[in-house]
């Protein structure tokens, strides 16, 4: 497992297969290939791995395509 520093948490609110195909390629259009998201948890929780992307970046991404994003802390 890579350092923790690099694991960045959210909640959204991604909950059918679209969406997730829609988080897919909002990601990987930004480079992220290492990433899951747990739609089961009531915080719809993402987990991105990344050494150069910081959490406003997803925030701002995810946000613009009407989804929500926060950090989760």
């Amino acid at each position: 497992m890579g350092n923790l520093d690099n694991i960045l948490l959210f909640k959204t609110n991604f909950v059918t297969e679209v969406d997730k195909a829609v988080l897919a390629s909002l990601l990987k259009k930004a480079g992220v290939n290492n990433w899951h998201i747990d739609c089961e948890d009531c915080d719809r929780v993402l987990r991105i791995v990344s050494d150069c992307l910081q959490h406003q970046t997803i925030i701002k991404l995810i946000n613009d395509h009407g989804y929500e994003c926060c950090e989760l802390t």
